[in-house]
């Protein structure tokens, strides 16, 4: 099988240093708008992510003037052209895109610039952590083209919850960082100078962490309710990791997952 970095890929671009890896949308020219062979892409990458044990922290961004400026318009556009069945399996591709990144075992960084818009801005309701720059524009800009943010929704309820999902929905408008902020979608807001520091302090701090707690956490928390919190600890603490981290804690050490990138 061949390693995340030699996969070919036409509209990503994936690049590797210890164990985190970079997948940055390369559609520059759009804008690095979604477009089906982007979609195929990046569910290939986080499909194959989630089996990978070289792999612990994902940063995702684009290359370009935006992070995603949503769906590519001339796509949409064909779609037009498709049966209600071809439409209906383009639909699936896209949840199925999102939906490997909400089940993607290890934490994914948004390093977000520029525009997150429809799809983008979905990116980013999936993202464990959003950190964006200072001038950043986000929108669920589908009502504007007579479409609506179906796909995405239940992963922006899970976000933002339903009264800001639909204030955004029905309107279309940008917002700015500081409203993205007030209501859950980004975490952090840094400048064009500082955040490559900002998000990488952060790659660094999830390192620190044991990559199968994180892993537990994350199917926690998309599973919550169904979940029997006893017998998972009880897992956790009895596991390797779990006995490593505790006597790393102890012998005042740092565990032998812990690792550093510059």
């Amino acid at each position: 099988m061949k390693g995340l970095t030699e996969m070919t890929n036409k509209t990503i671009q994936i690049t590797q240093d210890k164990s985190l890896v970079r997948i940055a949308f390369n559609r520059p020219n759009v804008l690095n708008a979604l477009s089906e062979t982007m979609i195929s892409e990046v569910t290939t990458i986080f499909q194959s992510i989630n089996q990978d044990k070289s792999v612990r922290v994902i940063i995702l961004e684009g290359l370009g003037k935006a992070f995603s400026a949503g769906a590519d318009l001339s796509y949409m556009k064909n779609t037009g052209e498709l049966n209600i069945e071809q439409n209906e399996q383009s639909g699936k591709n896209l949840q199925l895109m999102y939906q490997a990144i909400e089940d993607c075992s290890k934490p994914v960084i948004a390093k977000v610039h520029g525009y997150a818009i429809g799809g983008g801005f979905g990116f980013l309701t999936l993202a464990d952590i959003s950190i964006a720059e200072t001038n950043t524009k986000f929108s669920l800009s589908e009502v504007k083209l007579g479409i609506n943010p179906a796909v995405i929704g239940p992963f922006c309820v899970k976000k933002i919850g339903l009264s800001h999902f639909k204030s955004l929905g029905i309107t279309g408008e940008l917002i700015d960082t500081e409203r993205a902020l007030r209501i859950g979608l980004i975490h952090e807001v840094a400048s064009a100078e500082t955040i490559e520091d900002v998000v990488i302090k952060k790659v660094n701090q999830l390192l620190l962490a044991g990559p199968n707690a994180i892993a537990s956490f994350k199917t926690y928390c998309n599973d919550m309710n169904s979940s029997n919190s006893a017998a998972l600890i009880a897992q956790l603490r009895a596991s390797e990791e779990g006995q490593e981290g505790l006597a790393a804690f102890l012998e005042k050490r740092k565990p032998n997952w812990s690792e550093t990138i510059e």
